[in-house]
């Protein structure tokens, strides 16, 4: 009697932990071990973020999130508000000499990512993590994706001139970011004879953002529609460049005051239609709710952003943190207190985008 009583604890306690192919304690040995497969990062906010103890509750308590995992590394990431020493030193074992990669936004957030520290995709938006199962969901179509990509990315690798670019190009097509060591000097050059398609590879969003910041709003027009123009781009790249685009524009800054509501609309409404499904489809259309009708997506809490989370360097190893938490990040703002900007008469008029048609 008192044997099977002791198998049914040993039992309850083995159906608490999720069932993953591969269980990381630390980001250094997530990277480590988890070879061709891809590490899926579970960031949450400990004890004291409300959607992170929703989704701790359903994805780790309740086992859910084992069978969208089953061949990847797992890791959890637990971030702590105003850590304790004890709690700084558990982020510090857990990360090591290492910091996440940059694209992480807010929490709680499943962040894949690859053997070399790559973010190749990321399940953060509030319509997603607000709904375990809708995350769960996002989840299971990334992973999907990184294999189906990692599959092209070696067969570009074996292949020669056309048909290696043929299969990057099918590559960069998939809602996912690239790695960023795909691209060689003999990739490079098969791409430079299928003339244009070079920049859908090569693409990087933060360059744009970038470039916008110090631009007035006539010549960002201009940089964004050149941009266009050179051709080459994916669905989703011609998105992220809109985005960027919208961004700059309902921001202001320097001098310069948020566009319109009217232009907002146009543009989020195009980069909508670009592609519905796509991530940044689905942000186009929150956009549209939050930035010009002047909405909330939800009454419910939704997910914490992260001001400031460090990029890996090549070999993924942490030029050291600073801040609250070994990440990087120095503040944690709520990310609904970010309300939109006044819109006063001193808006860009329809003349500075004259030609603004994507």
């Amino acid at each position: 009697m008192i044997k099977n009583i002791f198998k049914m604890l040993a039992l309850g306690v083995l159906m608490a932990v999720p069932s993953f192919a591969a269980v990381a304690r630390t980001y250094p040995d997530a990277l480590a071990k988890t070879g061709k497969n891809p590490i899926v990062i579970f960031i949450y906010g400990a004890n004291y973020d409300k959607v992170s103890e929703k989704t701790y509750e359903a994805f780790i308590k309740k086992n859910k999130i084992a069978p969208y995992v089953r061949q990847c590394t797992f890791l959890e990431m637990p971030l702590y508000q105003m850590p304790s020493d004890r709690e700084k030193k558990d982020m510090e074992k857990r990360l090591g000499n290492k910091r996440l990669p940059g694209g992480i936004r807010c929490y709680p957030c499943l962040a894949v990512v690859d053997a070399k520290g790559n973010l190749r995709g990321a399940v953060q938006t509030p319509e997603e993590m607000k709904d375990p199962e809708v995350a769960l969901a996002s989840l299971k179509t990334l992973v999907a994706n990184f294999y189906a990509q990692e599959k092209l990315i070696e067969k570009a690798r074996k292949a020669k001139g056309e048909k290696k670019a043929e299969f990057l190009l099918a590559a960069s097509d998939i809602d996912l970011q690239m790695p960023s060591d795909v691209i060689g000097k003999e990739e490079r050059k098969s791409l430079e004879d299928a003339s244009a398609l070079g920049n859908r590879v090569e693409f990087d969003p933060l360059t744009v953002v970038e470039a916008l910041q110090t631009k007035d709003y006539s010549s960002a027009n201009s940089y964004v529609r050149n941009l266009m123009a050179q051709g080459g781009y994916s669905k989703l790249q011609r998105q992220m460049i809109m985005a960027a685009y919208a961004g700059h524009l309902r921001r202001g800054g320097e001098g310069r005051t948020p566009a319109s509501k009217e232009r907002l609309r146009a543009l989020y409404t195009e980069m909508r239609n670009i592609d519905p499904n796509s991530t940044y489809g689905a942000y186009a259309e929150g956009a549209l709710v939050i930035w010009v009708e002047g909405g909330k997506l939800t009454d419910d809490p939704i997910p914490t952003e992260i001001n400031r989370v460090g990029n890996t360097s090549d070999d993924g190893n942490s030029s050291g943190s600073s801040g609250n938490t070994a990440m990087g990040s120095t503040t944690i703002p709520a990310a609904d207190d970010d309300t939109p900007g006044a819109v006063d008469d001193d808006a860009p008029s329809d003349a500075d985008f004259e030609g603004d048609d994507f």
